[in-house]
């Protein structure tokens, strides 16, 4: 797990408050995301962790404003990045802390990275953009870029097109990308997914130490519980567009208090599961467009009453940092 020593500086970089971002489709109405709130520390890497659907990627689109109008909408609360509200911004301003305070690792490099382009001049936008900086200076600071993530021959390798290069070569541009303009917040949306296990480790051994080079903040979104091992410091856990569990990183993996976390750290292989079948939680995500009106994971939760069926718990602070969804924890519940 990470190991983090006390940060010097405790402020909050981002804050989101009762977050609810919808799409409007012809089916109906899908509530992406329902009431999330959570904080990330300066200087801190917060893990975002929950099932395909979830509404992990979502959040992450809403923080950089980048939901697609129509079928989109944020549509109730607020996200505050250092103190401002950035959903009152222009798209002018939006455009000019997106990739220069806040930037995003996309999930796919193949697909994020223009296939048209070279390598260089993808890296270079954003410096000349943001940074006012000559297009010659900019190549430069490419090639710092590329030595700093570790591909070799960077000279060389500003001159090439995406197709040219390796899945985990294209990962390591897009964390230059990323880290062109020394962001304050760096959102990593699955950064190793289709990766091999060991590049995943190159790439996260990368984050942790441009992090702690420049001073950002992570927020790291992922299904995978052993990179949040690896990586986090706090953890958020989504369930159906909703925060069900959140505190730091050795609370959740020591004592997981929501059902639905429990289940997530079962299903986890490890040495000791090389006999027997795999635990899987039973069931699926339930319909976006047809939510129960009681808590959502009721349906494949082993300790679920008629409390839990018909009425929806709100998430409440049962520690100095930690937070649950989950009617166990009230004065109403009355199961096992």
């Amino acid at each position: 797990m990470s190991t983090t020593t006390t940060k010097t500086k405790t402020d909050t970089i981002v804050s989101v408050e009762n977050l609810k971002t919808y799409f409007y489709t012809e089916d109906g109405t899908v509530p992406a995301i329902d009431g999330v709130s959570f904080e990330v520390k300066r200087g801190e890497t917060l893990a975002i962790v929950g099932e395909s659907g979830s509404g992990k990627s979502v959040t992450s689109l809403s923080i950089m404003r980048l939901i697609p109008q129509p079928p989109g909408k944020i549509v109730n609360g607020d996200i505050k990045f250092n103190g401002e509200s950035l959903l009152i911004k222009t798209e002018k301003e939006m455009r000019s802390i997106r990739g220069n305070r806040i930037s995003m690792i996309f999930q796919e490099p193949m697909t994020s990275l223009n296939p048209v382009y070279k390598i260089g001049d993808q890296i270079s936008e954003s410096i000349i953009i943001h940074q006012k900086k000559s297009k010659k200076e900019a190549l430069a600071e490419a090639i710092n870029l590329l030595n700093l993530v570790g591909i070799p021959e960077p000279e060389r390798r500003i001159n090439q097109y995406p197709h040219e290069l390796s899945g985990g070569m294209r990962q390591r541009v897009m964390i230059a990308i990323a880290l062109a303009c020394q962001p304050e917040l760096l959102i990593a949306d699955e950064p190793t997914t289709a990766l091999d296990v060991t590049i995943q480790n190159q790439i996260l051994q990368l984050m942790k130490t441009l992090k702690q080079k420049i001073n950002m903040s992570i927020m790291l979104i992922t299904h995978d519980l052993g990179v949040v091992a690896e990586m986090a410091d706090n953890v958020v856990v989504m369930y159906a567009g909703q925060v069900v569990e959140q505190g730091d990183v050795y609370t959740i993996f020591e004592n997981p208090k929501h059902p639905y976390t429990e289940g997530l750290l079962k299903s986890m292989p490890s040495a000791e599961k090389r006999i027997g079948k795999l635990y899987a939680i039973e069931g699926v995500v339930p319909n976006p467009l047809n939510l129960p009106s009681g808590c959502r994971f009721a349906a494949r939760c082993e300790y679920a009453t008629a409390l839990c069926y018909d009425e929806m718990p709100d998430i409440q602070k049962i520690g100095n940092e930690e937070a649950v969804r989950c009617w166990k924890y009230t004065h109403r519940w009355e199961g096992k």
